[in-house]
């Protein structure tokens, strides 16, 4: 695949650079090709980036493959990328074009041969604001030269207009719709910008969208402002989350200042609010309000809970007493996002942060008449119009009163401006503070803007997993891009087929029918796959359960060669983990093991080295532990932490391993809850992505917040639904609020077997084998309990049986395409390894995942006495994540199926250029 970082990094010339952007009234669809040339020798991956405009929604994206422009489909932002990768390791052409979470486009290309090139298509479409419009264009100079063509349309006036090599553009006419156009073009370097005046524009504007349905684009005079009310009481939300740690805090201390003054409230409320919940303090003063949010600190995910509470009928009085409220905030929360946050006032939405859901903020404020409001420059007036509060659009309906898709878009002082969804006949009615406006409407022109802005605004409500289908049905309709779906270009009608993607409607036509032809034959196919499968995991654990019922002589020695294999140590000092003899197996009982949390030992005694600990627990693991400088400063100073991880933070806060290790700091110094608030921290970073809700939700299961790690799991596994890991996952978190919340036990448990069966049984990915028999492994340890509550098992016949073990040792990893092994060394000096997996005293272990994320599973029925050294052995570590170093998770089990098992867990790093052995720990079995 070769190396991608920045020390591998090579600039690829640019070619020939076109854009064309037409404005149709107030919005703008801009389109750029461009051709790059790779002048070196080697093979290289292209990476362009672009920074879109404000409230920019990408809706296009081509490769050419073979000489034609192919359009990207979108898919679920990680299977995108997981094809993507596994294409550049095959050396075949992927493209991949992705909306990064801080705004902007970045496409990835590959391959871009020596004395070749390669041309990509971007589109997107944006608002016309206030401010007029604005794209940034920096390149170097093109050998075939760069063109700029703008066109105008559904406009009272040509607005003034900068191309970007400084020149003013001149309009001429001949544009689309009567409009007109303006070019330029050159081959020498760019460092300026398009930018396109403030538009005046038509008072109704209606567009015909790609799938036939009808916008329209609506302006009108707003009435005159009212001196601003008085007195009553100010409440003010202050999100204090960590995605809010470096926003413009002074230029909403500005505004506030502002909106307290000419508003002179008799009461201010503050409340702030994160994930560890809301705190309320009253101010008499702008400058004692200010005061109370300029010492927040801010930690954790954004989450509306505590203030959705707030907010419900227990608090009705304190609610009706609120005149206005304001939020300030960057909008989506990361968890909670069940809860409803609907205060009773008019609520008024500020986002500062140029990555802020203002989509999902206008929802929320529209809800009680508010407005959200994106401050750049003007502090001035959008305090004047928070004092004043004029009402704007409240809805816009067809004929017959039926509410109609609207977006605001920015106006001109004194203007209101929206684009709707415009009904297939009839006009609308504007609906303005009580009043209605009847708009008539014209014939509609083809432009597919509108249409895009409206389903990109519609998305921004599609918040619950339950929604996912729909978001991606919607997404995939009008085209729109997001962070969590991607744009893919493949090149052969196999590699559609075996990702499992249907190709774009622009696909050669040759090429075309062979996948047609060839998805057909596939589908026909499916049901005998399916009963293949089956048969297969029944086959294969039949041979697993007949080999778990073997008996075998406790002291067998393993063949010599297999000693001298035992003596590979890794010079890492392991961990020791120690047991009493275990007691002859009951019957199967529940509960069943759950990852991260430990059942009751009793009178269990734990040996460490060769000192008895009675009061020890049960198991223990102290393997590896990161290196870090600033875990090195909280350890010296532990009563300053809050200070020394603000510090550390500034410098290493970027990726999630800050977080994961400050957590974990703080679990072991008994601030659990604070290590739940920290941890939550890393679902705010830019980077942050599917996998980064697996590793959030696996620490959150160990500090006890499973609500909150089985939301994370849901999301996990509704963005990645072609890996069956994810499934797996939240099957044993549910078990694990199933062992601790009886109240929904049954459903917990009915749902986990449900899940776990999928994994084993439908078809999957051949790089997945392996994972059935542990999942099979785990649905089983699970039934016991199932049963005792009633529920039924949804396991065939063939399928139940529950396989206890002494020892069972499971391994996980975050990343595709990183090979590593998990080996145990046996007392007798038997190492069980991929091309060892059976030992001779009954160690199994299971199939090798070479291609990622696991699991793999060693276990052993009657272990005999002596020490067993669990260790990963790291073949290739493929690349780095946005979250930073892949980790290995493994958890070691005690009597596994039992009544008395217990479970521990340790994650390892697994650094790129590191391979090789890594010491996980021991486990150590005391004679009877």
């Amino acid at each position: 695949m070769g190396v991608r970082d920045a020390a591998h990094a090579r600039d690829i010339a640019l070619r020939r650079f076109d854009v064309a952007v037409r404005v149709h009234g107030a919005v703008a669809e801009t389109t750029i090709i461009a051709e790059f040339a790779n002048e070196g020798r080697e093979v290289l991956e292209g990476d362009f980036r672009l920074a879109l405009p404000k409230g920019a929604v990408v809706t296009g994206y081509a490769l050419d493959i073979g000489g034609a422009l192919v359009d990207g489909v979108l898919v679920d932002q990680p299977k995108a990328k997981m094809v993507y990768e596994a294409q550049v390791r095959r050396r075949v052409d992927p493209g991949l074009a992705e909306v990064v979470p801080e705004g902007g486009f970045r496409t990835r290309v590959f391959p871009v041969p020596p004395g070749s090139g390669r041309k990509i298509q971007v589109r997107f479409v944006a608002p016309v604001g206030a401010e007029g419009f604005r794209l940034p264009l920096r390149i170097a100079a093109a050998p075939e030269g760069w063109t700029v063509r703008v066109v105008a349309d559904g406009v009272r006036a040509m607005p003034a207009l900068l191309m970007p090599d400084g020149r003013q553009g001149t309009w001429q006419s001949g544009g689309q719709q009567g409009g007109q156009t303006a070019e330029a073009s050159g081959k020498g370097t760019l460092n300026g910008a398009i930018v396109v005046a403030p538009v005046a524009t038509a008072d109704t504007i209606v567009s015909r969208h790609r799938t036939g349905e009808r916008y329209v684009q609506l302006s009108g005079m707003l009435r005159q402002a009212a001196a601003p009310k008085v007195g009553g009481t100010l409440r003010v939300y202050w999100d204090r989350s960590r995605s809010r740690l470096a926003d413009r805090h002074d230029t909403e201390y500005a505004l506030l200042r502002q909106v307290i003054a000419a508003l002179q409230p008799r009461q201010i409320e503050i409340v702030t609010f994160a994930s560890d919940g809301a705190t309320r303090t009253v101010a008499a003063t702008a400058d004692a309000a200010i005061e109370a949010v300029r010492g927040v600190r801010y930690r954790g995910a954004t989450s509306f809970e505590a203030v959705a509470e707030a907010a419900g009928p227990a608090t009705a009085t304190a609610e009706t007493s609120t005149d206005r409220c304001l939020l300030f905030s960057d909008g989506r929360p990361t968890i909670d996002r069940a809860s409803v946050f609907a205060p009773r006032c008019r609520l008024d939405a500020i986002a500062v942060s140029p990555t802020a859901d203002i989509g999902w903020l206008r929802h929320l404020a529209r809800a009680t008449g508010g407005q959200a409001f994106a401050p750049g420059e003007d502090v001035a007036g959008v305090a004047a119009a928070l004092a004043t509060a004029v009402a704007g659009v409240a809805a816009v309906v067809d004929e017959d009163g039926n509410e109609l898709a609207v977006v605001p878009l920015a106006a001109p002082p004194g203007q209101w401006r929206v684009v709707a969804r415009a009904p297939a006949l009839g006009g609308v009615r504007v609906r303005i503070g009580g009043t209605e406006t009847l708009r008539s409407l014209g014939e509609a022109v083809p432009f597919d803007g509108d249409g895009a802005l409206v389903a990109a605004d519609l998305l921004t409500t599609f918040g619950g997993t339950e929604q996912r289908a729909e978001y991606v049905t919607t997404s995939r309709r009008y085209g729109v891009a997001s962070p969590s779906l991607s744009f893919l270009v493949l090149e052969a009608p196999q590699d559609y087929l075996t990702a499992d993607i249907a190709p774009p409607a622009n696909y050669p036509s040759d090429a075309l029918s062979l996948y047609l032809e060839s998805r057909k034959r596939m589908d026909g196919e499916r049901a005998d796959e399916k009963r293949l499968r089956l048969e297969r995991v029944t086959h294969d654990w039949t041979e697993q359960v007949a080999w778990w019922k073997r008996r075998f002589d406790p002291i067998a020695e393993a063949a010599p060669k297999k000693r001298a294999a035992r003596n590979a140590r890794s010079n890492n000092p392991p961990a020791v983990v120690m047991y009493a003899p275990p007691a002859p197996p009951p019957p199967p009982p529940p509960p069943a093991p759950e990852p991260g949390e430990a059942a009751p030992v009793g009178a269990d005694i734990v040996v460490t080295s060769s000192r008895v600990q009675p009061s020890a627990p049960a198991v223990s693991i102290e393997a590896w532990q990161p290196d870090r400088e600033y875990l090195r400063a909280f350890d010296a100073a532990p009563a300053r932490f809050d200070e020394r991880f603000a510090e550390a933070e500034s410098e290493a806060g970027g990726v999630p391993a800050f977080y994961l290790d400050s957590a974990e700091w703080l679990r072991r110094h008994g601030r659990t809850m604070d290590a739940v608030q920290v941890v939550l921290s890393a679902l705010e970073l830019p980077a942050a992505n599917a996998t980064t809700l697996g590793i959030v939700a696996d620490r959150l299961e160990r500090y006890g917040a499973i609500d909150r790690a089985i939301e994370l799991r849901e999301r996990q596994a509704a963005l990645e639904p072609d890996r069956p890991q994810p499934r797996r996952l939240l099957a044993l978190a549910l078990s694990t609020r199933a062992a601790t919340r009886p109240a929904t036990a049954l459903a917990d448990l009915t749902r986990a077997v449900a899940l776990l069966r999928e994994v084993a049984v439908m078809p999957l990915d051949q790089r997945w084998d392996g994972i059935d028999l542990v999942a099979l492994m785990e649905a089983n340890a699970l039934l016991p309990q199932l049963k005792r509550l009633g529920g039924s098992s949804p396991l065939e016949s063939a399928l139940t049986a529950l396989l206890d073990a002494d020892i069972r040792v499971v391994v996980d990893w975050t990343t595709d395409a990183t090979d590593l092994d998990l080996w145990v060394d046996e007392p007798g000096g038997e190492r069980a390894i991929y091309n060892h997996p059976r030992t001779a005293t009954g160690g199994h272990l299971s199939n090798d995942m070479t291609a990622g994320f696991g699991p793999e599973e060693y276990f052993l029925h009657r272990a005999p006495a002596g020490e067993y050294v669990v260790r990963a052995n790291v073949y290739n570590a493929d690349r780095l994540d946005p979250n930073g170093l892949s980790l290995l998770t493994a958890h070691l089990f005690r009597d596994f199926g039992r009544a008395t098992h217990q479970v521990e867990a340790v994650d390892i790093e697994l650094k790129r250029d590191e391979h090789g052995e890594k010491m996980i720990g021991r486990i150590a079995i005391p004679s009877k």
